[in-house]
């Protein structure tokens, strides 16, 4: 196959956009890891990291953590089968309540960051 096949097919760019999203994400959780590590030293020597490069890189990881979290959970319709009394759920509403999960957990999350952050 020629090196740009996936260039010829608006699905295919969508699917190798998603399948590259997880290359920063990884670069970003490695980072998080080596800060996790800087704050185990003395409080008085860490400084978190926040230099407009770094704040930049981290917002673009977040817009591919979101375009591959909606991406995967409007498939999930397509991946999952579920019968309920013999009967097959509709594939809309597994995504809807997939979407509705991602929701409480944000939300979840949300709370406790900034109940606990007090």
């Amino acid at each position: 196959m020629p090196a740009g096949w996936w260039t010829r097919n608006r699905h295919y760019v969508n699917y190798m956009l998603r399948e590259f999203s997880s290359v920063p994400m990884a670069l970003w959780m490695l980072w998080l890891l080596v800060e996790i590590q800087r704050a185990g030293g003395p409080p008085s020597q860490y400084r978190p990291h926040g230099s407009p490069a770094f704040i930049a890189f981290s917002v673009i990881v977040l817009l591919f953590s979101l375009y591959h979290s909606v991406t995967f959970l409007s498939l999930a319709g397509t991946i999952l089968h579920f019968k309920v009394f013999d009967r097959p759920v509709p594939s809309r509403l597994i995504v809807l309540a997939m979407f509705g999960m991602w929701l409480v957990a944000s939300v979840v999350v949300a709370f406790v960051l900034v109940w606990f952050a007090r």
